[in-house]
């Protein structure tokens, strides 16, 4: 029996590693960027200029396999688009300065087009589209288009979409990767995990003969015990926050399926966790921490006679980016319960003596779990 549960044990802890490895290279897979189109600003030659204009950047970048994101949060860039009659030339820096006045224009890279006759008795517009790395907070690109009619504005926007993708750094037709660490950087995660706690039921020799329990009325009647490993699933559920860059705190809850001396029952424990995120590996968190555990409630009052009431320990959790809002992780811990696991004699009167048998109980727990984040930190 003893060898068929190592077996299971090694098992269950080459699949949690497989799935951790397997989540954490889907986590890590090369995405699109996201680039986040606020309403175009401005007024041009008819009132529909400006849904016209955002049709058209929307579909042209959705055919070059970039990611348009559906707010400004989180989104790795800004592209914001402004139409305005034209009067003179220095108003292709107004609009950039304003929005970045950080900046002076040589900070970006700046092309402007004439999309117009020459010498037109028409009203000239300008169209200006401004690239901008929300994670720099720096704009890097601006765009001027003098035209006439939004016909002469399609017939660029190849060029300039192409301009956009070249300043990014990436060809127009591949997906690319933008480095985001917001998914580390959360003041709140809702936690949970699948587990696959190992529980060590260790004897003790209290009242035993030669770790034996016996006959009341023959001592010679003895029936050898050993040392219990429990393997059943678990489930935890938590709230960690973030209180400092270095400093998180997770009240948690574990719910559990546990069998002892042929009794099923169900084990519900509180815990707090105190984390040390170390965030120095990219794309990657760690976390080691320390533990405390009560036992709130045990379903089988058949089993224990009594149960410790706290358990310290500590563990560390691999976390790597799953989606945007959060994180998916590995966790491994180790907890010890202080005070003698104690249950009833489960032989009845044939080794009826001693009445109850003492065991040190610890846990060793492997997990797999997704935290959301909620609430940027910076």
């Amino acid at each position: 029996m003893a060898i068929g549960l190592l077996i299971n044990m090694k098992k269950c802890i080459i699949w949690v590693l497989l799935l951790g490895v397997g989540f954490s290279l889907f986590a890590q897979t090369r995405s699109n960027p996201s680039i986040f189109i606020p309403p175009i600003t401005g007024f041009g030659k008819t009132p529909n200029d400006n849904n016209v204009i955002a049709q058209m950047l929307t579909s042209e970048i959705k055919k070059r396999n970039g990611g348009l994101g559906k707010s400004l949060r989180g989104a790795d860039f800004i592209l914001y688009g402004t139409i305005a009659p034209y009067n003179e030339e220095q108003q292709y820096y107004h609009n950039y300065v304003y929005l970045n006045a950080e900046n002076t224009p040589a900070d970006v890279t700046i092309y402007t087009y004439n999309a117009t006759l020459r010498n037109s008795p028409e009203q000239v517009y300008i169209f200006q589209l401004i690239l901008k790395n929300e994670k720099t907070n720096q704009a890097i690109l601006l765009q001027n288009l003098l035209y006439l009619s939004i016909d002469s504005v399609y017939d660029f926007f190849p060029l300039l979409i192409f301009n956009i993708f070249s300043k990014m750094n990436i060809k127009p037709t591949e997906t690319f990767e933008t480095y985001n660490d917001d998914w580390r950087n959360k003041w709140l995660y809702l936690r949970t995990s699948v587990d696959f706690p190992i529980t060590f039921y260790a004897l003790k020799d209290n009242g035993l003969i030669a770790g034996s329990v016996y006959n009341k009325t023959d001592p010679t009647k003895i029936q050898h015990l050993d040392n219990k490993v429990v393997l059943l699933p678990a489930m935890t559920l938590g709230t960690e926050v973030q209180v400092l860059n270095w400093l998180s705190i997770e009240p948690n809850a574990q719910i559990g399926w546990e069998y002892l001396n042929d009794q099923d029952f169900i084990d519900i424990e509180a815990g707090l966790q105190i984390k040390f995120p170390l965030k120095f590996i990219r794309n990657i968190m760690l976390e080691p921490y320390g533990s405390a555990v009560y036992p709130v409630f045990t379903s089988s009052s058949k089993v224990f006679k009594s149960f410790p009431l706290f358990a310290f320990g500590g563990g560390f959790q691999i976390s790597t980016k799953g989606g945007r809002p959060g994180a998916v992780f590995i966790d491994v811990n180790y907890m010890y319960y202080y005070g003698d696991t104690v249950t009833y004699n489960p032989y009845g009167k044939l080794y009826s003596e001693p009445e109850e048998i003492h065991y040190q109980r610890s846990v060793l727990g492997l997990g797999i779990g997704y935290k959301f984040g909620l609430i940027n930190r910076k």
